[in-house]
């Protein structure tokens, strides 16, 4: 007799969960080990005076709004696919490509390994929380500085005045007003940024939106500092006496407009309707290459030699001309800082006595970003410096001036750069990249310290 057995309904499936997301995931632990050697780099430049630790900002911010739409940011197996080789990309290109742009390029990694490529909000967020701010300072500082010049020129022409702009300076009633390093935008143009991709994140924008909105954000830096530069440049004009009051008000007044009005244009685009993607596990070839990339990177760092370039045939310095006296110069020993600089440095350079002062002397044949302000190197020594102040001496000669202090010591420091060809001289290093990009021909050059105990 056949019993008829009721068949058991066919088990279903469970969909796939999503595994848990960054630090919970076991595949956190080859990457941390990949990116090892970048995070000590990070550390070291936010520690060591070329950039103030913004980046912790973008950084806090990101992590803070990643985590409160982690839902909706789960990584498909394409995604994974890509993050893994880019990681990997990034510790085999150690012995190659400098830090900076070896951490871009594990950033974009991470971000497409854990599905944050979704919001460009984001995406921005982790690549500004990169110390970039010293090399946008010297990429474009120049640049905005003469554009905030010739914003400001403009706009006293439209108001009937004669102005002109000479360089970074304005022309008016007889007398320049200079545009400073400190007021070149550079901090205003990472803020806004910042807060513009900030905005495109948690509004939620699309990637054609929120590169828009990061685009106008560029865009509106320019006018907004060239307006707060006008406000400076109006109360100087008038005889007013300088006030750090006066000018931080009116910074913040100019970048409140800018923020406010990237607040409506991302409030009123804003996207309701969340995506909701389907999540990949971390498969077999995801981990391999995560853990070869987590062997080479700590690997290479170690292993790797370093690559100095050669010196240029320079002839040794022998006498040093400064506000019009000429003296010979007393070579001094290096320093174990100033050796390990000088074995990567794309010239030659000594440290030398002259009349009781330390005068380092810098010679480049090329433009190069290995040439940057004193106040920088002075920085990471641990001295507190003031903003650079252009003087005039006697002899016609302009040098930027800052005080260095740390302990008892203060430091008063003069620094220029000279074109050996033309004598043509320049008091910032952004100025003189850029002008040594364009006219190769005009070198060497002669990058000139002088330092003196007050």
């Amino acid at each position: 007799m056949n019993v008829l057995v009721p068949k058991l309904p066919a088990l279903i499936a469970p969909t796939e969960r999503p595994r848990p997301w960054l630090f919970t995931s076991y595949s956190a632990w080859p990457i941390a080990a990949a990116v090892l050697p970048l995070f000590v780099w990070y550390v070291r430049r936010l520690n060591d005076g070329s950039d103030e630790p913004l980046g912790l900002i973008s950084l806090g911010l990101v992590a803070l709004l990643a985590w409160s739409d982690r839902k909706n940011l789960h990584a498909g197996s394409k995604a994974r696919s890509s993050g893994a080789i880019l990681i990997l990309t990034s510790a085999l290109a150690f012995p190659w490509l400098p830090p900076l742009l070896r951490a871009f390029i594990a950033v974009a990694g991470i971000a497409c390994f854990y599905g944050l490529h979704r919001r460009i909000g984001l995406l921005s967020l982790l690549m500004l929380s990169l110390p970039i701010v010293a090399s946008l300072q010297f990429w474009a500082g120049y640049p905005l500085r003469v554009a905030t010049a010739e914003g400001v020129v403009q706009m006293l022409k439209l108001a009937g005045a004669t102005v002109a702009r000479i360089g970074t300076g304005i022309a008016i009633d007889g007398r320049t007003i200079s545009v400073d390093p400190a007021c070149s935008g550079v901090r205003l143009l990472w803020h806004a940024l910042v807060a513009a991709s900030a905005l495109a994140a948690v509004h939620r924008l699309s990637w054609r939106r929120g590169l828009l909105l990061l685009m106008l954000a560029v865009i509106l830096t320019i006018p907004t500092n060239g307006l707060r530069a006008l406000l400076l440049v109006i109360q100087s004009w008038r005889g007013g006496a300088e006030s750090s009051l006066v000018h931080e008000s009116a910074g913040l007044a100019c970048a409140a407009l800018m923020l406010g009005l990237l607040w409506w244009l991302a409030a009123k685009h804003r996207c309701e309707v969340t995506t909701h993607s389907t999540s990949s596990a971390v498969r077999r070839h995801h981990f391999a290459i995560l853990i070869l990339a987590a062997i080479a990177g700590p690997c290479l760092a170690i292993t790797a030699p370093d690559h100095p370039a050669p010196e240029s045939a320079a002839p040794a310095f022998t006498e040093f001309s400064f506000e019009g006296v000429t003296l010979p110069l007393e070579p001094l020993p290096s320093t174990p800082m100033e050796q390990a600089f000088a074995a990567t440095f794309p010239g030659s350079l000594g440290s030398y006595g002259w009349s009781g002062r330390q005068v380092i002397l810098r010679r480049v044949t090329s433009a190069t970003r290995r040439l940057h302000p004193s106040r920088d190197c002075l920085r990471a020594a641990g001295y507190e410096t003031t903003e650079s102040i252009i003087e005039t001496h006697a002899d016609g000669s302009q040098w930027a001036s800052f005080t260095a202090s740390r302990d008892e010591w203060q430091l008063k420091v003069r620094e220029r750069i000279v074109s050996e060809a033309n004598t043509e001289a320049w008091t910032d290093c952004s100025a003189w990249y850029w002008d040594a990009l364009l006219h190769p021909l005009n070198g060497p050059w002669r990058a000139e310290t002088v330092i003196e105990v007050k």
